[in-house]
């Protein structure tokens, strides 16, 4: 669905991605792993399209977004939900208008039918007895899965997942990668995880590319990263963790 081909992009005289090409497959969750400031949630962004690279293309189910005006990238936005690392959810809105906001806002639908997609989430979340607590009344796994449900309601074809576990207690992470998980096995959903936590990616991920220092430097099925033998990932698969 997902395909960056020979992407480059700077920040003035900085290069934060050097060629960078990996593909993201329909129904399967492929991991984005490299230390903090690397560019990983970069690579996010050229994949909705709040970016454009200065040479390279970005396609979406074979369209190139590069291209595009912004007038014409909302139909391929609405292909895929983020899930922001900070959940981004509204303070002063309860979960269940948390949840609403955006399909009466862009989307013509009857109000019964927005109900149930908010009940779907809901239940799908395991925020039964939640619907009218505001955000800062939940815990932090609670929130995510709350920005989880928000990114479904669309009924994207993938969902893009930045540092989905960071900052959670080890019960609220594997709550979210277990939800995670079901996204895939029971609503054929894909997902790209952008993270540091190399645990996160054994957990959850089919495959997995490692991004250091601007480049691609292992992209695969997640197993095969054990074998890999660039000093980086040999050094990350005994740290476990990605340090800032």
């Amino acid at each position: 669905m997902i395909e960056l081909d020979k992407v480059t992009l700077k920040y003035g005289e900085k290069e934060i991605l050097k060629q960078v090409s990996l593909t993201v497959r329909d129904n399967t969750i492929k991991a984005i792993l490299g230390p903090s400031g690397v560019g990983k949630s970069t690579i996010l962004k050229l994949m909705l399209g709040l970016i454009k690279p200065n040479s390279g293309r970005v396609l979406i189910d074979g369209a190139d977004i590069t291209r595009m005006k912004e007038s014409e990238l909302y139909t391929i936005r609405r292909k895929m939900g983020m899930v922001f690392q900070g959940n981004a959810l509204f303070d002063s809105m309860t979960i269940s208008q948390n949840l609403g906001f955006f399909l009466r806002e862009n989307l013509n639908l009857p109000e019964n039918e927005v109900i149930r997609r908010v009940t779907e989430q809901i239940q799908f979340a395991g925020l039964e007895g939640y619907e009218n607590q505001l955000p800062e009344s939940l815990s932090g796994g609670m929130r995510k899965r709350v920005a989880i449900g928000r990114a479904m309601i669309f009924k994207p074809h993938m969902i893009l997942f930045d540092e989905p576990t960071a900052g959670l207690d080890p019960v609220s992470s594997k709550k979210i990668l277990s939800l995670i998980s079901t996204l895939r096995h029971n609503n054929n959903l894909g997902a790209v995880i952008v993270t540091h936590i190399i645990e996160d990616v054994f957990n959850v991920a089919d495959c997995v590319a490692v991004l250091y220092q601007g480049e691609i430097i292992f992209d695969d099925v997640t197993e095969k990263l054990h074998n890999a033998e660039h000093p980086f990932i040999r050094s990350i698969l005994s740290d476990k963790i990605l340090e800032l």
